[in-house]
């Protein structure tokens, strides 16, 4: 037993003494990204919190990933790479995965698809989850998603001003990369205060535009698109408008089918308009567009239900007009959403 207590002790001291040689900040020291994700010719900046030594910066394969002196990740080809940090005696390490492949995501419909939220209260994107084509501003380059996501991409053919607030395609891309592993490049394509009936119309076409065009650049990225996909919620001008079901659905088929024959589209994925509870007679409405939906995705195999999340929520969910969705219902839509989309596509 004395022998023992004796061992304990020495260890004890040895770790004491162990710790007084070490400086508290170093201590407390931790490399700012111990995982990246990263897509070609991307870059991302590293650091060591806590430290006030000089860093040496390393990587093990720079045919990969290279970094510089001060700690920036500059992406080159699909792989992996281990970055090391050398911070006085001790080392940091941080794995970068370079992807090959991306899904092309293009998020259509109304106002609610817009997002009348508030980005502030919109989640943080997850490292490497999901990118924005921004085909207005920017159709060279992806960056990564930021709420409001789709601002300042208004055209002829998508309208959306000041609605453009925060959306729920953070959440959804969060979700679908937790699922796939595969990050999305996510494509605004909604317009405030639309019917089905202007989008087989024209709308369409501005579909077509902005898919053509990411695929385009992904392409010219060396990337590999894995899945097109078309994610849609409209449905609320239909309802105000006494729409039949039939047309509805009607209106969709035919839209969708323009899309898909000057696309890669695969599939519309479709996620319900919520409940109304203002008025009786226009609550009738928007429940027929639901079941209108509900029976598309049932019988046509180009569209797919990823979310009914909508229907569930409280009116403490939406804006005095009791249609807008706040951002804490978006997010909890988009989270549904992009969690079933992207089991569906990881089982093709």
């Amino acid at each position: 037993m004395k022998n023992y207590l004796k061992t304990l002790l020495l260890i004890f001291s040895v770790a004491f003494v162990f710790a007084l040689t070490i400086p508290a900040s170093a201590a407390n020291a931790k490399i700012s990204n111990e995982k990246l994700s990263l897509l070609p010719g991307e870059s991302y900046r590293l650091s060591i919190k806590n430290h006030s030594d000089s860093v040496t910066w390393s990587s093990d394969a720079k045919k990969v990933a290279r970094v510089n002196a001060k700690g920036k990740v500059r992406a080159i080809a699909p792989g992996r790479a281990v970055i090391t940090a050398t911070a006085g005696d001790i080392t940091y390490t941080c794995t970068v995965q370079v992807r090959s492949a991306v899904d092309v995501i293009v998020f259509c419909g109304q106002s609610n698809m817009t997002g009348v939220g508030n980005k502030a209260d919109a989640p943080k994107l997850t490292q490497g989850a999901g990118y924005a084509f921004n085909y207005i501003t920017d159709r060279k380059n992806l960056s990564p998603i930021k709420e409001p996501f789709g601002k300042g991409q208004d055209d002829d053919y998508f309208l959306n001003s000041d609605y453009c607030r925060g959306s729920m395609v953070t959440a959804f891309a969060n979700a679908y990369y937790k699922q796939t592993n595969t990050p999305i490049i996510a494509v605004p394509a909604s317009c405030v205060g639309t019917g089905s009936v202007s989008w087989v119309d024209f709308r369409y076409k501005g579909v077509i535009r902005r898919v053509n065009a990411a695929v385009k650049l992904a392409k010219k990225k060396d990337l590999t698109v894995r899945h097109v996909y078309m994610v849609w919620m409209q449905g609320e001008n239909d309802a105000f408008a006494d729409m039949s079901a039939s047309m509805h659905k009607k209106n969709l088929t035919n839209m969708v089918k323009k899309i898909m024959r000057k696309t890669p589209v695969e599939k519309c994925m479709v996620i319900s308009i919520a409940n109304y509870t203002k008025d009786p007679e226009i609550a009738k409405n928007f429940k027929r567009i639901q079941k209108a939906q509900k029976s598309l995705c049932n019988t046509n195999d180009n569209f797919l239900l990823i979310s009914t999340k909508a229907t569930t929520l409280s009116e403490g969910s939406f804006r005095e007009d009791g249609i807008h969705i706040l951002q804490g219902g978006l997010n909890k839509i988009g989270t549904e959403a992009g969690r079933k989309a992207g089991r569906y596509a990881k089982s093709y």
